[in-house]
C-alpha cells in the first residue's frame, strides 16, 4: 500500500527499529544516527543493540564499538523538524560535551562545527512548514523528501562520516537542480523529447500497459528457445496483439530492440542470419523490467535530457508509484559530469529569472581532496539551502 505524503514524511521521524516517534522530552526516544549504515534509532533501541556488531536493519557494521550511550550524539536536525528550536538545548557543550569526537575539537573547529549544525537546522526549518501544512505537503516529490532526510540522517560529528555528508549534499543538490530545470519545461515537450530519445516517431508512443505486457510475454516465452529477431517479434505479437497485430508490431519490435541494446539476449550468428535467446538472468519479469528501465534511462541521460523520477514513472508505468525505483536507477547512472551539466543548466535557468549568482557552481566541486574538512561542508550546505529555498518558493507560488 502506498503511504500518504504525510505518512511518508513521518516515516523519517520515527525510530527505524521500534517505529516510536522521536521525542525530546523523553531522553529514551531521542534520535541517534548510526555513523556507517546511516539508520536513525531512539536511544532506547540503540542501547539494546549497542553490543552487537551489525545494524539489525541491513546487517551493515554500524561502528559504535560498544560506545556508552551518553557519548553518542543526538540528531538535533531531526528534532528541529518536530519541535520549536527554542525548546531544544541551545548549548553545544550541553549537546555534545560527552562525545569523544567533539571533545577533540579545538576552539576554531568547534565554531565551524556550530555553523554546520546551524546549516542543518536551516534545512529542517525549510521543510517544517511543508510537513505541517497538508496543502503544501505535495510540493516536494517523494524522491526529494527521501534525499533531504538522507542528508538530515547524517552522523557528521566524526571525521570518517564527512565524505558521506558531502556526497549526500551533492546528491540532493543535483536532484534540486534537475527538479527546478524540469519545472521550467513544458510537460508535453518532456514527453516528446523522451519519445524521440528512445527512437520513436512523432506518431508513436509505447503505452505503459503495452510495455508491461510485451515484457511479461518475452520473459515467459516457453523454453526460452533461440529465435530469430523476426520470429521473436512474431511470437510476442501473437500473444499481445491478437486483435491488432499490425498495430502492435512496431511497439514489440522497438521493445525487443531496446532489450537487445541492453544486452539482455545471447546473440548467435548462423550464416547470414542472427538468432537470439534471452539470457538466464533476465528470464523473469522483474529482472527484465529493471534492465529495460535502466537502459532507457541510460539512453535518456547520455543524451543530456532531463526527466524526473516522477515523470519517468508515469511514462514507463502510467503512475507515480515507481518513482523511488526510478530515482534509484537515476542515482546509479549519475556521474560528476552529469551533475556539472545540471549545475550549468540551472545557472542558465536562474539567469532567466534574474538571479545572477554562480555559487551553485560550487556544489559540484566537492570531489574532495578536502573531504575531511568542515569548511566545504558548511559552504555546500549553505548553497544547497539557497537552492532549496528558491525551489520551494517557486513551487509554492
Amino acid at each position: 500500500m502506498t503511504l500518504s505524503i504525510e505518512s511518508y514524511y513521518m516515516k523519517f521521524l520515527r525510530c527505524a527499529r521500534c517505529s516510536h516517534d522521536f521525542e525530546y522530552e523523553n531522553p529514551l526516544y531521542r534520535p541517534i544516527t548510526l555513523p556507517i549504515c546511516g539508520h536513525t534509532m531512539c536511544r532506547q533501541c540503540i542501547d539494546i543493540i549497542r553490543n552487537q556488531t551489525k545494524c539489525p536493519q541491513d546487517q551493515v557494521s554500524f561502528g559504535i564499538n560498544r560506545t556508552p550511550i551518553d557519548q553518542l550524539p543526538t540528531n538535533y536536525p531531526l528534532l528541529v523538524v518536530l519541535y520549536d528550536p527554542s525548546n531544544l538545548s541551545q548549548d553545544t557543550e550541553e549537546r555534545y560535551g560527552q562525545c569523544p569526537s567533539y571533545m577533540k575539537f579545538d576552539k576554531d573547529t568547534k565554531l565551524i562545527f556550530n555553523a554546520v549544525e546551524s546549516a542543518f537546522g536551516k534545512i529542517s526549518l525549510e521543510i517544517k512548514p511543508i510537513i505541517n501544512d497538508k496543502q503544501c505537503q505535495s510540493i516536494l516529490s517523494r524522491s526529494m523528501i527521501r534525499k533531504i532526510f538522507s542528508l538530515l540522517n547524517s552522523q557528521y560529528i566524526d571525521r570518517a562520516s564527512r565524505l558521506k555528508v558531502l556526497k549526500a549534499i551533492r546528491s540532493l543538490g543535483e536532484h534540486m537542480c534537475i527538479d527546478f530545470i524540469l519545472r521550467c519545461q513544458n510537460p508535453q515537450q518532456v514527453t516528446d523529447n523522451f519519445r524521440s530519445v528512445i527512437g520513436l516517431q512523432s506518431d508513436q508512443f509505447l503505452e505503459p500497459a503495452v510495455q508491461e505486457i510485451v515484457l511479461q510475454s518475452i520473459a515467459s516465452l516457453k523454453d526460452h528457445s533461440t529465435l530469430s529477431n523476426k520470429h521473436l517479434v512474431h511470437s510476442v505479437v501473437l500473444q499481445v496483439g491478437a486483435n491488432d497485430p499490425n498495430g502492435s508490431k512496431p511497439s514489440v519490435n522497438r521493445i525487443v530492440n531496446l532489450l537487445s541494446d541492453a544486452s539482455c539476449f545471447q546473440v548467435q550468428q548462423d550464416g547470414d542470419s542472427l538468432s537470439m535467446k534471452l539470457k538466464s538472468e533476465f528470464q523473469n519479469y522483474e529482472s527484465l523490467r529493471h534492465a529495460y528501465d535502466s537502459h532507457i534511462m541510460q539512453v535518456v541521460m547520455k543524451d543530456g535530457f532531463y526527466i524526473s523520477s516522477e515523470q519517468s514513472s508515469s511514462l514507463l508505468y502510467g503512475d507515480k508509484q515507481h518513482e523511488l525505483s526510478m530515482q534509484s536507477i537515476i542515482d546509479k547512472l549519475s556521474t560528476p559530469g552529469s551533475f556539472s551539466q545540471a549545475i550549468q543548466q540551472l545557472g542558465n535557468v536562474l539567469k532567466k529569472f534574474g538571479v545572477q549568482n554562480n555559487d551553485e557552481q560550487r556544489l559540484s566541486n566537492n570531489n574532495q581532496e578536502y573531504d575531511s574538512n568542515w569548511t566545504p561542508i558548511e559552504t555546500t550546505l549553505n548553497i544547497a539551502i539557497i537552492i532549496l529555498k528558491f525551489l520551494i518558493n517557486f513551487k509554492h507560488h
